[in-house]
């Protein structure tokens, strides 16, 4: 039986491999001016799981968190570009881990882009309790990356995670997060 692809799965697989090329062309993390997009993947410090396929949590993530002592870490979803001022915000994480919820749905947008250079971001969900986000303001220049703590102040490892943010090249206005 022949795998049937959908317009929706062929479109995600081409911008996650649209966003890991432009990574791998900005190694050497030289910002540029350019106005860009902003994308988010959440990561979670639990192990991942032995089978099936997940999204990979990329080395410079991966070494950020290590050096903050977490060695179990699990990305819970792919990239996902954050909506623009004036796009409704988009859905970046149902809270679904192996079948069960971890939390409540994460949406996620810009929330302001300032006049110095500044990105700030508004990742709302999480839990029914209001989290506490550091590190979600970046510099608007594409290549930039930063990794945001949530803490959804409920005292365990169950109540981090973390969210990796990049700033990368604008999609083509053929692809909207409008709903």
């Amino acid at each position: 039986m022949k795998p049937i692809l959908t317009f929706r799965s062929v479109l995600i697989a081409a911008l996650v491999l649209f966003v890991i090329t432009t990574q791998l062309s900005l190694a050497k993390d030289q910002p540029s001016s350019e106005i860009g997009s902003i994308y988010a993947k959440i990561i979670l410090p639990v192990k991942s799981p032995l089978e099936g396929s997940h999204p990979i949590v990329e080395s410079w993530i991966a070494k950020k968190l290590h050096k903050r002592g977490k060695s179990k870490l699990r990305a819970v979803t792919h990239w996902v570009r954050l909506a623009e001022k004036g796009e409704k915000a988009i859905d970046v994480w149902n809270a679904k881990l192996d079948g069960k919820y971890w939390g409540c749905p994460v949406n996620g947008k810009v929330a302001e882009r300032t006049g110095d250079g500044k990105i700030t971001v508004d990742l709302s969900g999480w839990s029914p309790g209001r989290p506490e986000i550091k590190g979600q303001t970046l510099a608007a220049e594409i290549g930039r990356r930063k990794i945001a703590v949530v803490d959804t102040g409920e005292g365990d490892e169950r109540g981090i995670a973390y969210v990796a943010l990049f700033v990368g090249p604008a999609l083509p206005k053929l692809i909207s997060t409008k709903k």
